[in-house]
């Protein structure tokens, strides 16, 4: 576990040096911005550390500020705010699934796991991104049916298919659902995340939204469910992890309510991010690593065997290169591998020395060409 002593950068500060960052899900590099920074201390100065009371009982113009914005954002009715996006997905999934059949994507993140356990409704898991298998399963599933995925899975780096999704979904007429923790602010012409990236409307072809304001939008913390106010008004009834939860801290709110505004009109922070993106995973093909194919900044370096994987990331870690071994449980047995994530806020010369380190200490360790 690394000790990160100052803001998140492209080189933080930690473990007693400057470390080179790719471990973070600080894509956009707004974490450490000024103004995401002043943000959520304007937001201290005004409300304190909060108002102490559960969500169904008091709000502040700032969080009713950010529920719009983020509404805006997803092209939505509304939204409800969470302190996480693991609240939110429990939240919306135990109240879409009373009854009936949730349809999962094999590698949704543990939140959406965790939502459909604690839902009541039965739980069918697909192949990963595999429509023809979602086809098969909701020809079977009894009552209501959910299907929910990643827009852009945490481990893997691909995108959903969100066109067929929303497809199957119309002819079963069931609920979508998708996660965009790693796809708002990333993925699309306007970083608006899956739906504009694969040519779907939020609004008639996605029942709901989840997301996080922790990664591409620097927050820190917090979480939010976009959607119709029909769907919006139940869970605000239904929903224990909205009802019994506190929800969202003041100063997380100030932040994402400027890191919002910024993913929005910062078009050259994200052509930043996928010319680094394209750097990274061009350097580490040229250094022999196998790379899963993807199209968003999650760069997986696959390994295999769990030893070896925590080798090359301990070894990268030694030479102050942050790149996190990714095993089993949070990947099968078999499946381990390097996560990488580069972010706007990476120079060029950060992504090529990424590569040289990894190149160096793979080809020591016999998992890169020499």
């Amino acid at each position: 576990m690394h000790v990160l002593t100052g803001r998140q950068s492209g080189r933080p500060p930690g473990d007693g040096r400057p470390l080179l960052m790719f471990g973070a899900n600080d894509y956009l590099g707004l974490a450490g911005d000024p103004a995401v920074i002043d943000g959520a201390i304007g937001a201290l100065r005004i409300h304190g550390l909060g108002h102490a009371m559960n969500q169904p009982f008091a709000t502040t113009p700032l969080h009713h500020a950010l529920r719009e914005r983020i509404a805006a954002f997803t092209g939505t009715q509304g939204a409800l705010l969470f302190a996480s996006c693991t609240a939110a997905n429990i939240a919306l999934l135990t109240t879409l699934g009373r009854e009936g059949t949730i349809l999962s994507d094999a590698d949704n993140h543990a939140s959406i796991v965790d939502g459909c356990r604690l839902a009541r409704a039965a739980t069918r898991v697909y192949r990963s991104r595999d429509p023809s298998d979602l086809e098969r399963m909701l020809d079977g599933a009894a009552g209501p049916r959910t299907i929910v995925s990643d827009g852009v899975f945490s481990v893997e780096g691909g995108i959903a298919p969100g066109r067929d999704l929303a497809a199957a979904a119309r002819r079963a007429g069931a609920h979508l659902v998708l996660d965009e923790s790693h796809a708002a602010g990333v993925v699309g012409p306007g970083g608006r995340g899956t739906a504009e990236a694969c040519g779907i409307h939020p609004g008639r072809d996605v029942s709901a939204i989840t997301g996080t304001f922790a990664k591409a939008f620097g927050a820190g913390g917090g979480g939010y469910i976009a959607g119709p106010a029909d769907l919006l008004a139940e869970v605000r009834q239904a929903a224990r992890f909205y009802i019994f939860s506190t929800g969202m801290h003041v100063a997380a709110v100030g932040a994402a309510l400027v890191g919002v505004a910024l993913a929005q009109a910062d078009h050259e922070r994200r052509a930043r991010l996928n010319a680094n993106t394209a750097r990274l995973r061009a350097g580490l093909a040229a250094a022999g690593f196998t790379l899963l194919d993807g199209a968003t900044p999650i760069t997986p370096i696959l390994v295999g065997d769990e030893g070896r994987a925590r080798a090359l990331a301990q070894a990268a870690a030694g030479r102050g290169l942050v790149a996190p071994a990714m095993t089993w449980p949070i990947v099968p047995r078999g499946q381990a591998r390097l996560r990488l994530q580069p972010s706007a806020a990476h120079t060029p010369d950060d992504i090529d020395e990424a590569c040289a380190i990894l190149g160096q200490e793979g080809a020591r360790l016999d998992l890169a060409a020499p």
